[in-house]
């Protein structure tokens, strides 16, 4: 049947094939006629639509037919033709949503990596019937479960950008999948989601639309949410929130620009407000001279003229007086200038209208709270006759006069003398073992939740992810360049969250294939090789990109010594990078890590054609000379291997003790190795548990650095701590649960030259 429809050469061929033949097919003949007419491009709707009025081949019948069809669409728009005919009416569409919404993340991900996933979504064209259709789509398969469907999760927040006509279609559109959004982060759904990830996204996209400028759906999406949900958001968030959004004083005048473009919410004056207590409270404790920095910008490009600007038309709120007398009466604590130029932009606004008629006391009333409350603080202010006539005529409007108490009382900003340098920030310390947090596994991810773990417990490491300064941006449009965006924002998560547990979403969908969209185990030693490969391709400089090499990389060269040779001289080879050392097993029955790393760079006598003496001959040995080793080494005990007689991967179950402390000294006696720098450490290491490379788990053991001891297992969500000794610990791991990598700290913190 599919090779019938496909002979036809036109639209109107093909469509009459599929009437005439809509009836008495087999499942093979049903699934080949969909999987042809997804191939078709815009031709391919046409016949979609037409399949779906006939129910061509019943196809929600069979849901296992189903899923086989689904995996064949090639567009969002084919999808929402199966959309707009799925609906309550068929009996256990719930799994048809979910088939619908895999395939959706599938095609996402490839949109995203081609880089065209704007166009693919309609959510750049002028057509609102098109965008309306893609986020009807976006609502219909997220309403409940986003557990199967993360990847929209994160582009449902774009709409908000895109639909900006004032129309009640678009308001009725926006409003709907806000309420989507807050279903899913108020745990209403079906799925067992973690709503710390969920409203750490919502809240993030939030600030991101802001700092883009996106106004009408931004509104509409914080009409709908409660102030103390707000405030929770913010505060208990605090840190993370600073460190990757309100950094500097140019990024959070435009972000707090955005939040009021639209309109003076109440709502966005709340967050406001709250930032503004954030950095004051900082600026308290940590004599940070950045947040008071960032204070007095805000105040004199936004507080002046967004808001005491715009005083006389303003609805004033408590929340709006109580944001102006932070600012007005904190200021003039510590720098006058703004605050005369205050007052006097103050009464200049209110003296415009001070003689209208229309002026009602819902409109006098809250003007001469304001100005009760900046008098209650300067007193000397009716010294000056423009606000003493000023104050005098609200206060005779006022019918009632309104005690100041209504308002937060204000008083002047108090701190100590700031310091002129910065003090290192709290998510810099060595965190406490009770306060770590564990990753959600997202299907098979605990080789990617183990090396995250591994990776954030290498200190020298997370400071540097912490410290890096990366630019707001709504939308990646490729995973490599959000990677370290990714990676900033779940370490700030981990170090900042203290219940609960995070999420790694948007960081599996920045990584390379097939880890970005697949639920496939992967094996952790070639996932770390790849991962820090790209994090090194895409670091942003070169004096970063130097910090990872000596971190993470060491440097090597091949040898090649021929005895066939009259003379023989060593050839070298060029100095290569490379990621960790490979430990092979061998036939001895003492085993230990030293010989094992003795063993990978011994030579390897082999059979080659010598560039000297032209001869092919066996005489040749080939190795690896160090060069050097980076300060953080991981070794991979490569416990995998085929056997031929099964023609399956069977694993290595041989104990190897663990060497807790490792002097390349004894391994390379010859080099005359610096003792201060060859020394490593071992304070992280992932175990397999399982008895083949088929199936298993991977768990992050680490130490905990200032508490020699004390080891934390991150095995998942889940956070055990032990009290072992390093002795009691290797006896504690019982056969199944083999160190698989192992991960090494430089006492010195340096790499390790090797003097050849």
């Amino acid at each position: 049947m599919d090779k019938i429809i496909a002979s036809a050469t036109s639209v109107q061929e093909k469509l009459k094939a599929l009437e005439q033949s809509c009836k008495g097919l087999n499942q093979q003949e049903i699934e080949g006629v969909y999987k042809h007419i997804h191939t078709l491009g815009e031709d391919s709707l046409v016949l979609l639509n037409q399949a779906q009025k006939i129910n061509f081949g019943n196809i929600f019948s069979d849901l296992q037919l189903f899923k086989r069809v689904r995996e064949s669409i090639r567009e969002l728009d084919q999808i929402c033709i199966y959309l707009n005919y799925l609906n309550d009416r068929i009996q256990g569409y719930r799994g048809f949503l979910k088939e619908l919404g895999f395939q959706s993340e599938k095609l996402i991900m490839e949109f995203r990596q081609r880089g065209n996933i704007l166009q693919k979504l309609h959510l750049d064209t002028q057509d609102l019937s098109i965008q309306r259709q893609m986020i009807g789509l976006i609502i219909k398969l997220c309403p409940k479960d986003l557990s199967f469907n993360p990847e929209l999760f994160q582009l449902m927040l774009i709409p908000f950008k895109c639909l900006q006509q004032q129309n009640r279609q678009d308001i009725e559109l926006l409003d709907s999948l806000a309420s989507v959004l807050l279903s899913q982060c108020d745990g209403k759904g079906e799925a067992d989601q973690n709503q710390v990830h969920d409203w750490m996204c919502l809240i993030s996209g939030i600030v991101q639309h802001a700092y883009e400028g996106n106004t009408l759906g931004l509104n509409i999406l914080l009409s709908k949410i409660k102030q103390d949900y707000l405030s929770d958001l913010l505060i208990s968030n605090k840190n993370y929130m600073l460190d990757n959004y309100f950094k500097n004083s140019q990024d959070t005048i435009k972000i707090f620009q955005g939040l009021t473009s639209h309109s003076i919410s109440q709502e966005a004056i709340f967050i406001i407000k709250t930032v503004s207590q954030m950095f004051y409270d900082i600026l308290k404790d940590q004599n940070d001279e950045q947040y008071l920095h960032i204070l007095r910008e805000v105040y004199q490009e936004f507080i002046l003229t967004k808001i005491l600007e715009n005083l006389q038309m303003l609805q004033l709120t408590y929340e709006i007086i109580d944001l102006l007398l932070f600012y007005i009466i904190g200021m003039s604590s510590i720098d006058q200038e703004p605050f005369k130029r205050s007052i006097k932009l103050m009464v200049s606004r209110l003296t415009l209208n001070a003689s209208l008629k229309f002026n009602t006391t819902d409109y006098i009333t809250p003007r001469f709270q304001f100005l009760q409350m900046i008098n209650y603080n300067y007193k000397q202010l009716n010294q000056i006759e423009d606000f003493h006539k000023i104050y005098k005529y609200f206060e005779e409007k006022s019918q009632e006069k309104y005690k100041y108490t209504q308002i937060n009382k204000c008083y002047p900003w108090e701190f100590p003398t700031v310091k002129s340098q910065i003090t290192p920030k709290s998510s810099l310390q060595q965190r406490d073992s009770k306060d770590f947090v564990g990753l959600e596994n997202l299907t098979n991810t605990c080789f990617m939740n183990s090396i995250l773990q591994s990776l954030y417990m290498t200190e020298s490491f997370r400071k540097f992810v912490l410290q890096m300064q990366i630019p707001n941006s709504i939308l990646q449009l490729t995973p490599q360049t959000s990677l370290w965006n990714c990676l900033k924002k779940l370490f700030t998560q981990l170090t900042y969250q203290n219940y609960g547990y995070c999420s790694p979403y948007e960081l599996k969908r920045s990584l390379r294939q097939p880890y970005c969209n697949t639920n496939d185990q992967q094996d952790v030693g070639e996932f770390v090789h790849h991962f820090l490969e790209d994090l090194f391709e895409v670091t942003p400089n070169e004096a970063f990109k130097t910090t990872i090499g000596n971190l993470f990389f060491g440097y090597q060269r091949q040898i090649i010594k021929c005895y066939n040779c009259v003379k023989p001289q060593p050839n070298y080879g060029y100095k290569e990078k490379f990621l960790g050392i490979d430990l092979h097993f061998n036939k001895q029955n003492n085993i230990d890590i030293i010989s094992m790393i003795k063993k990978a760079y011994e030579e390897e006598q082999i059979e080659f054609t010598c560039e000297r003496c032209r001869q092919k001959t066996n005489k040749i040995y080939k190795s690896q000379q160090l060069l050097q080793l980076p300060s953080v080494l991981f070794m991979t005990l490569h416990r995998f291997t085929y056997d031929q007689n099964s023609q399956t991967m069977t694993k290595i179950l041989t104990k190897v003790p663990f060497q807790f402390q490792i002097d390349f000294r004894e391994a390379f006696p010859s080099n005359h190795l610096n003792s201060q720098d060859s020394v490593y450490n071992l304070y992280a290491f992932i175990v397999h548990l399982g008895k083949n490379s088929s199936s298993g788990h991977y768990i992050c053991y680490a130490r905990q650095l200032n508490k020699s001891d004390t080891w934390i297992a991150f095995d998942d969500t889940m956070i055990s701590v032990f009290q072992l000794s390093s002795k009691q610990l290797d006896e504690e791991l019982i056969v199944e649960e083999s160190p698989y990598l192992l991960f090494y700290q430089n006492l010195s913190g340096q790499p390790l030259i090797f003097n050849n």
